[in-house]
């Protein structure tokens, strides 16, 4: 049985070995159904769009990168927010882009910064075959501040207003954040001053 995980053309390839032409194969089996084409070379079966909840996750990490998903998507993931997204969003240091496949609307976002990319990355091991590269719950935040156009934020009211308003977000997730990480994007990022507010806010906590 093939992995519940996104596939790639070698993958199938390797499955259908036995095929004189495996390629014949993997095209009738897209038209059977029991595969479904994701990204160029990435698909995944049947049995894994019905069983694994966070087959989107692991193809939002495989189709477009290097890329980690980030935004309001880590923090639906977290439970941190009141209500769920549906589109999956992520950071690149490569052109955003946005990718729609059978398994929703997935949207990677520009940061070429890489002085702040890697910080706050958690390698989230969900079982023995799925793990996933996600923001951290502070480094969705820095995320959103850094990439929102015509945010405003003058001061911590504004923020929280932002966060438990705009948002909907459960701003007590922030008890465990990593300072450090966050005065990362102060030092080497944009939208300084709007940053510097998350630190003030984490400390009201």
């Amino acid at each position: 049985m093939l992995l519940d995980i996104p596939l790639t053309n070698t993958v199938l390839k390797n499955e259908y070995a036995d095929y004189a032409r495996p390629n014949d194969k993997i095209s009738y089996e897209m038209e059977k159904g029991s595969l479904v084409g994701l990204h160029k070379a990435f698909y995944a079966s049947n049995h894994a769009i019905a069983s694994n909840i966070y087959l989107k996750h692991q193809a939002a990490n495989v189709m477009y990168g290097p890329s980690y998903i980030s935004r309001y998507s880590a923090l639906s993931f977290y439970n941190a927010l009141a209500e769920t997204t549906t589109r999956i969003e992520s950071m690149t240091p490569l052109r955003s882009k946005i990718i729609e496949n059978p398994l929703g609307i997935f949207e990677y976002k520009t940061l070429q910064n890489i002085a702040i990319y890697s910080v706050g990355l958690v390698s989230k091991k969900i079982n023995d075959n799925v793990t996933i590269l996600i923001a951290s719950p502070e480094k969705a935040i820095c995320d959103i501040i850094y990439t929102t156009p015509n945010l405003i934020l003058r001061n911590v009211d504004d923020l929280i207003y932002f966060l438990e308003e705009d948002i909907r977000m459960d701003i007590s997730i922030l008890q465990k954040a990593n300072m450090n990480d966050i005065k990362t994007y102060i030092e080497f990022g944009k939208k300084k001053n709007e940053i510097k507010l998350l630190l003030q806010l984490i400390d009201t906590i």
